[in-house]
C-alpha cells in the first residue's frame, strides 16, 4: 500500500488519556524514516493545538505545531466566516471561546430581545447548566443554526472508560429545541480535501486512521479515501462488522501500521 499522507485521530488511536498506545512511537519513527507525511487531526475543541503538540512531544513523537496539527476549531472558524456570521453564543471550553472571540462577537447570556447569528457548541469539560439553558433559549426563539465543532458522542480515556463529548451535548439540545446540529470536523470530508491539497497529494495517496466509526472511518468513506480502523479505542471488532460503512483496513492498533504500509 503506497501512501504519502496519513491523517491520524489522536484520542483512542495514538494514546488513551495520558498513556501512549504500545508501539505508537516506533510507528511514527518508521513514517519519518520513510518520508511519509502525517497530520494529527482532532475533533476535540476543548484544548488548543499547543496542548496536543506538547503531548506528542512529551511522548517522543517527532512533530511540528505548524506542520502536523489541525482541528475542528479551525474548520468551524472558516465555516462561520464564509457565511458572514458575526454574533454567536458558544457552549464550550474557554480555549474555544478565546479563539472564536478573535473572529466573532461572543454573547455571554440569553437576552430576550438580543438577535444573534448562530449557537456554536464544542466538547466542553467546563460545562455549566446555564450555558445549555441559554443556548436552548436562543435556538427556540430565533431561526438560527446550531453549529457543532464535532459530532463525537463520547471521548475514550484510560481503563476502557468514556466521558461525554460534543455529540452528546448536541443531542440534549436537540431533544429540548428540535434543532439538529450542523456538524463540522469529521465526518465532513472537506478537511480531507483541504489537507490533500495542502500536502499536494492525490486522494488515493491518503489514508485516514482512527478508532471511531462514525467520525474517523466515515470521513474516509465520505471523502472516498482509504481508511484504517484501529481497535485500541472506541470501536470493537463486533462494532466494525455491524457498521454500514466498512473501513478499508482493520488493525488492533497502529503498532502494526508499518507492516500494512510495507
Amino acid at each position: 500500500m503506497k501512501k504519502k499522507l496519513i491523517i491520524f485521530d489522536m484520542d483512542g488511536t495514538i494514546y488513551l488519556g495520558s498513556n501512549l498506545i504500545d508501539g505508537a512511537l516506533s510507528t511514527f519513527n518508521y513514517l519519518k524514516e520513510n518520508n511519509i507525511e502525517y497530520v494529527f487531526f482532532t475533533n476535540n475543541s476543548s484544548h488548543d493545538l499547543d496542548f496536543y503538540y506538547e503531548k506528542m512531544k512529551n511522548f517522543g513523537i517527532d512533530c511540528s505545531l505548524e506542520h502536523n496539527f489541525y482541528s475542528s476549531t479551525e474548520v468551524t472558524i472558516s465555516y462561520l466566516k464564509d457565511r458572514g456570521v458575526k454574533d454567536i453564543y458558544v457552549v464550550g471550553n474557554e480555549c474555544l471561546k478565546k479563539k472564536l472571540r478573535k473572529e466573532f462577537n461572543l454573547i455571554t447570556k440569553y437576552e430576550k430581545n438580543r438577535k444573534i447569528d448562530a449557537v456554536v457548541t464544542g466538547f466542553s469539560t467546563e460545562l455549566v447548566y446555564d450555558e445549555l439553558k441559554d443556548a436552548c433559549l436562543y435556538l427556540e426563539t430565533q431561526e438560527i443554526p446550531l453549529i457543532a465543532t464535532n459530532g463525537d458522542y463520547r471521548c475514550p480515556i484510560e481503563d476502557g472508560l468514556y466521558i461525554p463529548d460534543c455529540g452528546g451535548m448536541c443531542e440534549w439540545i436537540r431533544l429540548c429545541t428540535g434543532k439538529v446540529a450542523t456538524v463540522l470536523g469529521k465526518p465532513n470530508p472537506e478537511i480531507i480535501y483541504y489537507l490533500a491539497k495542502k500536502f499536494n497529494v492525490a486522494l488515493d495517496e491518503v489514508l485516514v486512521v482512527g478508532d471511531r466509526l462514525y467520525t474517523d472511518i466515515l470521513v474516509g468513506v465520505n471523502a472516498k479515501v482509504d481508511s484504517l480502523c484501529v481497535l485500541s479505542g472506541e470501536s470493537s471488532l463486533e462494532d466494525v462488522k455491524n457498521y454500514e460503512h466498512q473501513p478499508t483496513y482493520i488493525l488492533d492498533s497502529i503498532k502494526s501500521l508499518p507492516d500494512l504500509l510495507k
